[in-house]
């Protein structure tokens, strides 16, 4: 989960760089509503975007169906090692 409105930085600028590495779900909370902020999010990598303020029960439906959605993305890309920078992530063996 992100928040737009970050002290440093744009969050859009911040949904990019892990898009390059991985495709975890990026669910974005934002009082920005309108379009062309949906837009710019959606287009950076988002894979969800709710405008504050929203339900609690509408949050917890939106993170298990992004989770449902990764695992089979996940399952069917089976990269069991992911490398970025000189950090090595290995899936299989849960090391770093």
């Amino acid at each position: 989960m992100l928040d737009l409105g970050l002290p440093d930085g744009d969050g859009v600028d911040l949904i990019r760089d892990p898009r390059t590495w991985s495709a975890m779900p990026i669910i974005v909370l934002s009082a920005r509503s309108a379009e062309t902020s949906k837009i710019a999010a959606l287009d950076a990598g988002a894979d969800d975007y709710l405008v504050k303020p929203f339900g609690s029960g509408e949050l917890m439906a939106r993170v298990p169906a992004q989770l449902r959605r990764s695992q089979r993305v996940s399952s069917a890309e089976a990269t069991p090692v992911i490398q970025f920078g000189t950090i090595t992530v290995d899936l299989a063996r849960r090391t770093v």
